[in-house]
């Protein structure tokens, strides 16, 4: 006999179909039966009982079937009768706080300003930063909570931020230094990224957008290049490759050639003017101090401002300025620009004149200040 032939076992794969063929189910199946029943199968009303039963022992609303309800949200007063107030702060001073627009200080032991916030609505500031668990440090060393109300939202900001300068609490993020970046126009009338402090904004004409570095400026000015058509030897930021020669712009054909002679040197200027003017920084165009008036369901508070600079709010409560030192007299206060020169830029403030007249008149005649 031959030799015995080797079988590949492993090639071998049966198929294996649990389910019988189509026919034979529909054979199997009883004569008239539809494949799915008209109706879903009624649970035993004995089971229905015990889960409605189960459903109003766990406090849920069940109609049928229990209802999951753990991802529901609770409502405020819920959340703030079920917070667990740390023993060590006073609880007067967090049951006063109102749900309103305002400030609040957070203070330690020796009465030591810990942390300034501000919020529309404190309360439910102050509650959120009891149960947060990142700033759990922040409220073992709390032992008191103070707050300020404000009319509203510019109010409150102004009020923050003056605070924050003068207690300078531990859990603020620390401020930085009072230099800043801006655009300057050369007496070429060449842009030029500089370096400076807050006060040079005070008396500087030519001052153009305020940056948090070099890079942010040289940026901002390489857009208004693009957009306006600009030559970027003639903005500073190429350098002249020789009298009378192109710039990459005018190159790629951006560039309308002032810098070769194509473009009168008058017209770039007044196209750049006109790229400048949304950055220019404005001096303070009053004589004197202003008043922004801010409105709360009838009560009044106005914030004293002068050379951009805060200097205060008035209201029922306070009648009269703090004693601001001789370095804040005529300085500019670069964070009160920010904040005030878009809402007075679309006319949005209520602005009056307190040069010569009290800061703070009788209630009955403040709705009568010029």
């Amino acid at each position: 006999m031959g030799a015995p032939i080797a079988m590949n076992i492993n090639s071998y794969r049966p198929a294996w179909n649990p389910l019988p063929p189509h026919h034979v189910v529909r054979g199997l199946m009883p004569s008239g039966a539809s494949a799915m029943p008209a109706e879903p199968p009624q649970m035993p009303a004995g089971l229905v009982e015990r889960l409605q039963a189960a459903s109003e022992r766990e406090g849920r609303r069940g109609q049928g079937a229990p209802i999951a309800t753990f991802n529901a949200p609770q409502p405020a007063a819920h959340r703030a009768a079920t917070v667990n107030y740390p023993p060590q702060i006073d609880r007067a001073s967090i049951d006063a706080l109102p749900a309103l627009c305002g400030v609040y200080v957070f203070r330690g032991a020796n009465d030591m300003p810990l942390y300034v916030g501000r919020s529309i609505n404190v309360r439910s500031r102050v509650l959120a930063h009891l149960r947060d668990y990142e700033a759990q440090l922040l409220v073992r060393q709390t032992r008191r909570i103070e707050y300020r109300r404000a009319a509203g939202e510019l109010g409150a900001a102004l009020i923050e931020r003056s605070l924050i300068r003068q207690l300078r609490p531990p859990h603020n993020r620390k401020q930085r230094e009072n230099r800043v970046f801006t655009l300057r126009l050369n007496p070429a009338g060449q842009p030029q990224v500089i370096q400076v402090e807050e006060r040079d904004f005070s008396h500087a004409d030519n001052l153009f957008g305020i940056f948090a570095s070099g890079r942010a400026a040289r940026e901002a000015l390489q857009k208004l290049v693009e957009q306006y058509g600009l030559c970027g030897i003639l903005t500073g930021l190429e350098d002249s490759p020789g009298e009378g020669m192109a710039c990459f712009g005018r190159q790629i054909r951006r560039c309308q050639g002032a810098c070769s002679g194509e473009e009168p040197y008058v017209a770039h200027q007044t196209r750049l003017m006109a790229a400048l003017a949304d950055l220019r920084i404005l001096s303070w165009p009053y004589a004197g101090a202003m008043g922004i008036v801010e409105l709360a369901d009838g009560w009044r508070q106005v914030h004293v401002i002068d050379h951009w600079c805060y200097l205060g709010s008035l209201d029922d409560s306070h009648r009269q300025l703090p004693a601001q030192p001789a370095s804040c007299r005529d300085a500019f206060d670069l964070y009160s620009y920010k904040a005030i020169i878009k809402p007075y830029l679309l006319g949005r403030l209520e602005l009056h004149p307190l040069s010569g007249a009290p800061l703070w008149p009788p209630s009955d005649t403040i709705g009568r200040m010029a």
